[in-house]
């Protein structure tokens, strides 16, 4: 078993990175391609929930004009 890296990307810079592996055979970047895609994805889940709480007012608050 090896240790994992964590590395820190910009959304362009995943972009870059999946469509160069998308240039190599599929068999040899599919688990890789899927695995960098589930990770984004779970991440910016997270993030769109914190900018809609930030920009969300309290139940308990009418919406300010």
């Amino acid at each position: 078993m090896t240790n994992p890296i964590n590395l820190e990307h910009t959304v362009e810079e995943i972009n870059s990175i999946l469509t160069a592996l998308a240039a190599k055979p599929y068999a040899e970047v599919a688990d890789l391609i899927h695995k960098i895609k589930n990770k984004a994805e779970a991440q910016i889940v997270v993030a769109a929930k914190a900018v809609e709480e930030e920009f969300t007012p309290p139940a308990d608050q009418p919406p300010q004009a």
